[in-house]
């Protein structure tokens, strides 16, 4: 897991059952929450509009992507984070109702910052693995997973606003910008991250800016984002 400055907010995943807190090692660029209501409509003789009653409201659920990239690390690999994933999709005897024999996947929650989700299930996950070490070991991966919502909705942490919300500056489109000023928890992954989608592309953002150590960064320098990269 990467290791951010103080004032930096890393999304995360809240596993029931588990002491600590997946930590999203690159924040999402986006994330869906969406909700569907049920409705009967009967069509009346004669009558030019049809009789709609709601009948129900489903459950909200909330779709997102996380990247995981040890690409920049010498020994690294994605193995552990992604085993970790893969156990939240598995029936867990702890969490076992009454006298009965079964089990069910933990209880999930999605934070970030000041932002929390709602308390839901896993619903689906697919993990692509997308880069590979001589070996074999992976070393990058784009976990995608839908939850299902099983309580109310969270509202915002006391304290928190607008600026508790926008947390993550290379999450609001750089794709369509020209620059961008380096702020706490940037890298040049994450950047590449945000304007092309794929971190392997930082390269491209080095040599127009002509940094010779991609590791250090200075807060508050402008970079020229290039435009589309092959």
């Amino acid at each position: 897991m990467p290791s951010w400055p103080s004032t930096y907010e890393p999304a995360y995943l809240e596993i029931e059952g588990e002491s600590e807190k997946l930590f999203c090692w690159f924040n999402p660029k986006e994330y869906t929450v969406s909700k569907t209501n049920n409705w009967t409509v009967k069509t009346k003789v004669g009558a030019s509009l049809p009789d709609v009653q709601f009948t129900g409201g489903n459950a909200r659920e909330l779709t997102l992507e996380l990247l995981f990239d040890t690409s920049d690390s010498e020994n690294k690999d994605v193995t552990a984070v992604c085993s970790k994933l893969l156990k939240m999709m598995e029936s867990d005897s702890r969490f076992a109702s009454g006298n009965r024999n079964t089990g069910r996947p933990p209880h999930v929650t999605f934070g970030w910052g000041g932002v929390l989700s709602f308390e839901a299930v896993p619903k689906s996950l697919s993990i692509q693995f997308t880069l590979f070490r001589q070996n074999g070991l992976p070393i990058r991966a784009l976990a995608k997973i839908g939850f299902v919502q099983i309580k109310n909705a969270l509202e915002l942490k006391k304290g928190s606003g607008a600026e508790a919300k926008r947390q993550n500056p290379t999450t609001t489109g750089l794709a369509g910008l020209t620059s961008h000023v380096v702020r706490d928890g940037d890298s040049l992954q994450s950047i590449a991250f945000s304007a092309y989608g794929d971190p392997a592309k930082w390269r491209a953002i080095a040599e127009a800016n002509r940094i010779d150590d991609p590791l250090r960064l200075r807060r508050g320098t402008v970079l020229s984002i290039p435009g589309a990269v092959e």
